[in-house]
């Protein structure tokens, strides 16, 4: 089959698109299940949370001991100390309530996928409580103690 044949094949803009001129003839969907996104949200939300805590307490502690000009003598010490323990506690407590509402899912689907299977339950990597809600328990947990890593000296050392 030539180059030719296979660009004269191609589908009318009714049809769907193609993925590339010499692609897949049929439309691509794009949509998923809104299950799946908040599995996602819910899977990458530790991180999230994390990189949120970081960049808070490092932009304290940056206006508050760095920076002086109009406006940022809001940010002097002991400022940025009180934001770090603060957004530490917060942060934390989201990572922890994550991982628990993760462990939950995870649980759930174990016993539905018991319930079903009538054994060991084999479950598939998009089911309910699948790979994805166990490994979103773990990066929860990790970027607890990263939040820790991050708010934890605030507490024996001084922010500047």
């Amino acid at each position: 089959m030539s180059d030719n044949d296979r660009t004269s094949r191609r589908p009318d803009r009714n049809d769907g698109g193609v993925t590339q001129p010499t692609g897949t003839p049929m439309a691509v969907d794009v949509e998923s299940d809104p299950r799946v996104r908040r599995a996602m949200a819910r899977f990458v939300a530790g991180p999230i949370i994390w990189f949120g805590h970081f960049m808070v307490v490092y932009l304290v502690a940056e206006a508050g001991c760095t920076g002086d000009g109009p406006g940022l003598e809001v940010f002097a010490p002991p400022v940025p100390t009180v934001v770090t323990i603060v957004a530490t506690v917060v942060a934390a407590a989201a990572c922890l309530v994550l991982a628990w509402a993760e462990y939950q899912r995870w649980r759930d689907g174990r016993e539905v996928a018991a319930r079903t299977a009538g054994g060991e339950p084999e479950m598939a990597d998009d089911a309910p409580g699948g790979p994805l809600a166990f490994a979103g328990i773990l990066l929860a947990l990790v970027s607890f103690v990263a939040v820790l890593f991050v708010g934890v000296p605030a507490l024996v050392l001084t922010s500047c």
